[in-house]
């Protein structure tokens, strides 16, 4: 049965989503869609935010994907932009890239 994961690449495609906090099959979709975002070099790529992605959650947490956030607590219940940034760019460049934003 695909139908799972053909709803999460549908999904991760989509203009807006709203998706669930504790939500594996959202973060899933949150992952892709972050793909997404630096192929097609969409708004807030740069800064690893996804603008148009926001959680049916409490206001704290509504609006988290619209800002950069360091790797913390539990991983199960959201994607970090450390899984699409840069994933395509050796060590080396990472230095240079590094070296020029200082």
């Amino acid at each position: 049965n695909y139908y799972g994961m053909i709803d999460q690449l549908v999904a991760s495609r989509g203009r807006i989503f709203f998706g669930c906090w504790f939500s594996t099959f959202t973060g899933y979709i949150n992952r892709i869609r972050g793909y997404h975002s630096v192929k097609d070099r969409a708004p807030g790529h740069e800064d690893g935010v996804l603008p148009t992605t926001f959680y049916y959650a409490t206001k704290d947490k509504k609006l988290e994907m619209h800002k950069y956030a360091p790797l913390r607590g539990g991983y199960f219940n959201r994607e970090f932009p450390t899984s699409w940034r840069d994933i395509d760019k050796g060590i080396q460049e990472l230095a240079e890239t590094a070296t020029e934003r200082r």
